[in-house]
């Protein structure tokens, strides 16, 4: 019940959810004084962050933040560690498993294997399904599955499937890392979840974590132009969901530094 209470609340809180949340109210009181107001208000709080203008100024600090963290030089580690995302189950016409925006996680530490920067890499990501009875793989499962089919050997590879947040990501690392006797580990998740996983990581793992962000969504490079700014001044889903996903990332860090987790 807790974690379903997790998913949901937080909702309220993310532009679309206050936004519906906002009109709501009003239109139950429409006639009241404020009501008109309050639907402006709504509106407001859904536009904004629909612009990518916005959207991408609020992304940005996330991804400079990650790109300050990870070394030029990445060093050699005992193990690397990609956080679950961006890994899908195989479609029923599809050729096997499949990979999202975040899927650049996997990639980035099949890579490092690959350049012998470690020689355990560790999938990671539990299952998170609220319908009964659903038989899907976690999601490290999935992702072993793909690293295996990239030519990674079983041996290498270690499953963690039993988390469901970064933070349990990283006290399960804690106890790996105690049985295996690890010093150091490569940390690699999306740019802008970097951060908030950095400091979850540093503060509860126990080991020293070197962070490798992956999955930039700025495109580097090039001026802004007249087109460029009034496309900018469009509202597009796509922005909306990149503005609610770096509001989720603050609200996760004061979440962690309120119990003790960053």
């Amino acid at each position: 019940m807790g974690f379903w209470l997790s998913k949901l609340l937080p909702q309220l809180l993310y532009p679309l959810g206050l936004s519906l949340l906002l009109q709501g109210i009003a239109l139950l009181n429409h006639q009241r004084r404020w009501a008109r107001g309050l639907s402006v208000s709504g509106l407001l709080l859904l536009t904004i962050p629909s612009l990518p203008l916005v959207s991408d100024a609020l992304l940005r600090p996330l991804e400079q933040e990650a790109a300050s963290l990870t070394p030029q030089a990445i060093p050699s580690a005992d193990a690397v560690l990609v956080l679950g995302g961006g890994i899908r189950p195989a479609g029923p016409h599809g050729l096997g498993v499949e990979v999202g925006d975040a899927g650049d996680r996997l990639l980035t530490g099949v890579r490092l294997l690959r350049q012998n920067k470690a020689r355990q890499l560790i999938t990671s990501g539990g299952q998170v399904s609220f319908k009964r009875d659903d038989t899907t793989p976690a999601e490290a499962h999935l992702a072993r599955e793909l690293a295996l089919e990239l030519g990674i050997p079983s041996q290498a590879i270690i499953i963690n499937s039993a988390s469901q947040t970064t933070a349990q990501e990283a006290a399960a690392i804690k106890m790996l890392a105690l049985e295996r006797g690890w010093e150091r580990l490569l940390l690699v998740t999306s740019a802008f979840h970097m951060p908030r996983a950095f400091a979850s990581f540093r503060h509860l793992s126990g080991i020293t974590v070197i962070p490798v962000a992956s999955d930039y969504r700025l495109k580097p490079g090039g001026k802004a132009t007249i087109s460029s700014i009034v496309l900018g001044l469009v509202p597009s889903a796509q922005a909306l969901e990149q503005s609610t996903m770096v509001i989720k990332e603050h609200l996760g860090m004061m979440v962690y530094r309120f119990r003790n987790q960053a």
